[in-house]
C-alpha cells in the first residue's frame, strides 16, 4: 500500500534521535532566522507550508478502514491484511502518515512564523499589510494540522480535560521530548492562532479557493464547532457562509471534480494539485492505471455505498463510481456465483479520474457548501427540529437531482441522525470525512461500519461499532519509541 511522502516526513516531525553527525551545526545551515529576510522569502516560505497541508493519506485510510471500498478485480493483496481487517495499533503505517504529515505541517508553520520576526518591514506600507497576510495563513495551517491531529487521535474531542495531542509553538531540536497536552490546552491554542487569521485576514479578499483567506476560517470554525458538540455556534458561521456560496447545481456539479468549476461553485477550499509540481495525488490509491473499469481498479466502491446512490437521476452516482461502471442489477442473487459478481459488478471510484489530463491527479477538496448544510442539519438535529433536519437534506438532494425532493421527517433525534450521517456518506464520500464522522455521529444514529456482505465475504470483516476503541487512533511506534513521555491511547 502506498503511504505519503514518510521519510520526509519522519525526519522533520520526530522529536528525539540519536546525537550524530547531523546534530552537529554547520556554519552553512539555513536556520528560519537566516532563511527570511524578506517579504518575498516569507511569500515562498508560504508555498512550502501550504504544499505540506496532508489530504491524500487521510482520504485513503478513510476509504479503507471504513465501508466506502471493496476489493477490486486488480487487487494483489492490498489492505486485505490490514485496514479492511479493521487491523489498526501502533505500528500502522496510516496512524503514522497522519499523524507525522500533519506535524511536518505544523513544523513548517512555525519556521516561518518564527522567520518573520527576522522580516523588517515599515509600519502602514503595503510590506506590513502582505507580511501579516502571509503569518494569517500560516497560522490557519498551523490550527487547522492541529485540529485534524485532534480528530483522530484525542481521546473525546468534546471533553477538555481528555488527553490530546503534543502542544507544538515552536521550532524542536531533535533532542525535545514532550507529553501530550489535554484537548482543552490544544483547542485554546487553536482558537489564538484563528484570532490572529481573523485579524489579519480580515480585510483582504481572496477568490482563489487554493488559498486562505476569511471564508476558510469561517468554514473551519464550523466544521470545529460541530465536532465539539457547539452546534449553535456552528449553525452561525454556515448561515454566514450562505451569502457568498449555494449548491453548485447539477448540471455543474462534475466540474467540481475535474477541477473546472465555474466561480460559482460550492467549493470554499482546496488543496492545489497540479501536473507540473504536484504535492500529493491518488495515482495507485484505488487503480493501477486510471479509474475506468480497464484501469486494474485495487479497489472499487463498495456496493453499500454504491446502492445509497444508485439512482440514475442522482448526479452523484456518475462521480462516485466511475461512467464505465459495469453494474449487475440481480448482484445480491445467491445463484450469482462470487467469480460473476467480481467480473460482472465492477465500480471503480470515479471522484479523482482525472485534472490536466492526467490520470487519478485532482485537487483535495477541503471545504465544500454541502459539509456546511450537513453541519446546519445537525444543529437542527440537535434541537429536534426534525421537519429542518428534512428540509436541509432535501436541499442537497434538489441540487444533485436537478428537481424539488421532498425528504420524510424523521420520527425521532436518531433516525435524524441516522439521516445525516447517510447524506453524509453519499456526499462526501472518498473525501476523508467517514471515519470521523462514524466516531462522532455513529453513537447518536445506532449505526457502524456497514460493508456490503458480498464485498466483505473474503474475510467476514463486515461490521464495526462505532463505539469501537480504534475510532480513536493510537499514537504511532515512531512517536512512542523517540518519545517516551507521550501516553498511548485506550485499547492499544
Amino acid at each position: 500500500m502506498k503511504k505519503i511522502k514518510l521519510i520526509v516526513i519522519v525526519a522533520m516531525a520526530s522529536f528525539a534521535s540519536c546525537q550524530d553527525a547531523i546534530d552537529i551545526k554547520q556554519p552553512s545551515e539555513l536556520t528560519p532566522e537566516r532563511a527570511y529576510e524578506t517579504v518575498a522569502d516569507l511569500r515562498l516560505g508560504l508555498n512550502g507550508v501550504y504544499a505540506a497541508i496532508p489530504g491524500e493519506n487521510q482520504i485513503y485510510f478513510t476509504s479503507l478502514f471504513t465501508d466506502e471500498v471493496a476489493l477490486g478485480r486488480s487487487n494483489g493483496g492490498q489492505g486485505t491484511d490490514g485496514e479492511l481487517a479493521f487491523m489498526l495499533n501502533n505500528t500502522s503505517g496510516d496512524a503514522a502518515s497522519i499523524w507525522l504529515s500533519n506535524y511536518a505541517a505544523i513544523n513548517f508553520a512555525n519556521r516561518l512564523i518564527l522567520g518573520a520576526e527576522n522580516v523588517d518591514v515599515e509600519a502602514g506600507t503595503a510590506e506590513e499589510t502582505e507580511k501579516n497576510v502571509i503569518l494569517g495563513q500560516a497560522h490557519a495551517i498551523r490550527a487547522f494540522a492541529n485540529f485534524q491531529l485532534l480528530s483522530y487521535f484525542s481521546e473525546n474531542i468534546k471533553d477538555d480535560s481528555s488527553l490530546g495531542i503534543i502542544l507544538l509553538d515552536y521550532v524542536p531540536l531533535n533532542t525535545d521530548q514532550s507529553p501530550r497536552s489535554t484537548t482543552g490546552e490544544i483547542f485554546e491554542f487553536i482558537e489564538a492562532d484563528l484570532a490572529f487569521a481573523d485579524a489579519n485576514l480580515a480585510t483582504t479578499l481572496v477568490t482563489n479557493r487554493t488559498f486562505i483567506g476569511q471564508n476558510f476560517v469561517k468554514a473551519f470554525r464550523a466544521r470545529m464547532a460541530a465536532y465539539r458538540g457547539d452546534y449553535a455556534l456552528a449553525k452561525t458561521y454556515v448561515d454566514d457562509l450562505d451569502a457568498t456560496y449555494n449548491l453548485t447545481p447539477k448540471a455543474q456539479y462534475a466540474a467540481i471534480w475535474l477541477d473546472s468549476e465555474t466561480p460559482g461553485s460550492e467549493v470554499i477550499f482546496k488543496l492545489e494539485r497540479t501536473r507540473t509540481a504536484a504535492t500529493g495525488n491518488f495515482y495507485q490509491f484505488w487503480s493501477s492505471v486510471n479509474s475506468s473499469v480497464s484501469g486494474s481498479p485495487f479497489f472499487e466502491v463498495n456496493r453499500a455505498l454504491f446502492n445509497l446512490v444508485n439512482n440514475p437521476s442522482d448526479v452523484r452516482r456518475l462521480i462516485i463510481a466511475d461512467a464505465t461502471s459495469l453494474i449487475m442489477p440481480n448482484y445480491n442473487d445467491p445463484s450469482v456465483s462470487d467469480a460473476d459478481y467480481k467480473q460482472n459488478d465492477v465500480l471503480p471510484v470515479g471522484k479523482y479520474t482525472a485534472t490536466e489530463s492526467q490520470n487519478l491527479l485532482a485537487d483535495v477538496k477541503v471545504f465544500r457548501m454541502s459539509e456546511m448544510v450537513l453541519i446546519r442539519a445537525e444543529y437542527y438535529a440537535s434541537v429536534n427540529d426534525f421537519a429542518n433536519v428534512a428540509a436541509e437534506i432535501g436541499a442537497i438532494r434538489t441540487a444533485r437531482f436537478g428537481s424539488v425532493q421532498t425528504m420524510a421527517t424523521p420520527a425521532n433525534a436518531q433516525e435524524a441522525w441516522a439521516m445525516i450521517l447517510n447524506e453524509r456518506r453519499v456526499e462526501l464520500a472518498f473525501e476523508g470525512h467517514r471515519y470521523i464522522d462514524l466516531r462522532r455521529l455513529g453513537p447518536l444514529a445506532g449505526l457502524g461500519v456497514q460493508r456490503d456482505p458480498r464485498d466483505c465475504a473474503f474475510n467476514g470483516f463486515c461490521e464495526l461499532s462505532s463505539s469501537d476503541y480504534r475510532f480513536v487512533m493510537p499514537i504511532p511506534l515512531s512517536e512512542s519509541s523517540a518519545n517516551p513521555t507521550i501516553q498511548q491511547n485506550p485499547g492499544y
